[in-house]
Formats: C-alpha cells, sequence, structure tokens
C-alpha cells in the first residue's frame, strides 16, 4: 500500500518497441477502443474488470478495478488522449505508481506496424520493481497484445467492436 504523502521513491523511464504485422490504421484502431469489456484481454486472474467514460472523440477516462469484489479492490485511474491516426497518450495513477506513456506507431509497410512505447513511471511506495523488470512486464504484455492484434487482423475481425 502507497505510503501517506506525495513523496516518490523512483523515477524510472524506458523505451519499448514491437513490430505487429498489421496495418498501422488496423493496429490504431484495435489498440485505443478501449471497451468496458476488456478485461477479457488480460492474461491476470483474477481479470480486471473496466468502466470506461468517453469525454470527447479524443478524451477516455477507464477506471481499472482488480482483486475481490467485497473488500478494498485495486484501483487505477487512465486519462487517454487521442492524437489520430498514429498515437496516443495515457496517464496512468494508481496506488503504487504514476505513469505517463506514450505510444507511437509507425508504417513499415502496407502490412506491418511498428509500436514504440515510451513509459516514465514514478514510484510512490519504497518498494519498487527493477527497470529491469518493468521493461520485461511491458514487452510480455506487448508481446500478448500484438498476438492478440496479428491474429484478429489474419482473422478478419474487425478492428472495433469484437
Amino acid at each position: 500500500m502507497a505510503e501517506r504523502g506525495h513523496r516518490v521513491y523512483a523515477t524510472q523511464t524506458l523505451r519499448v518497441s514491437k513490430r505487429i504485422e498489421a496495418p498501422l490504421a488496423y493496429v490504431y484502431a484495435w489498440a485505443t477502443d478501449f471497451r468496458e469489456d476488456d478485461g477479457r484481454l488480460s492474461r491476470r486472474r483474477p481479470r480486471p474488470r473496466f468502466r470506461v467514460v468517453r469525454l470527447s472523440p479524443r478524451r477516455t477516462l477507464r477506471i481499472r478495478s482488480s482483486g475481490p469484489s467485497s473488500k478494498d479492490p485495486r484501483i487505477a485511474v487512465d486519462v487517454i488522449r487521442l492524437d489520430p491516426p498514429s498515437a496516443w497518450h495515457t496517464d496512468q495513477i494508481d496506488e503504487e505508481d504514476r505513469m505517463a506513456l506514450d505510444y507511437r506507431l509507425t508504417a513499415l509497410n502496407s502490412r506491418a506496424t511498428r509500436i514504440d512505447l515510451f513509459v516514465t513511471e514514478r514510484w510512490v511506495v519504497p518498494n519498487y520493481p527493477s527497470r529491469t523488470e518493468v521493461r520485461r512486464r511491458v514487452r510480455a504484455s506487448w508481446d500478448h497484445l500484438a498476438a492478440l492484434i496479428e491474429d484478429d487482423y489474419r482473422k478478419g475481425r474487425p478492428a472495433r467492436g469484437r
């Protein structure tokens, strides 16, 4: 649990890139289709629950809760700013850290896209993971999401409204 106050115990920055075998427009639409049933995409157990509030066509507020529903669940709030057709930004606040994430897509050709993820994480708890562990988690998460995007694209599924 976070300490009282606003102390920052560490700040970590990193960049992760991933090639996705799908066109840029498809990757952007898929990755920015924030929905209340997005927990189905998670490998965590129990799966997180989401509440999504569209503030405007380019602004979304997403609240994620996880853990037991009868006691105090863990809560995270994401404020998302879309910058179509190839970028978006998320400010995330949770009990352990404050994170700023910038996503940029680059078309490699007509059927492949590179996503560059820039992360700045400020830890407000004294026990936090190493930069190497954070990088491993981000890579594993995007390896999983990229596989889902590529699978949906190969199967001809729409990028939005799955």
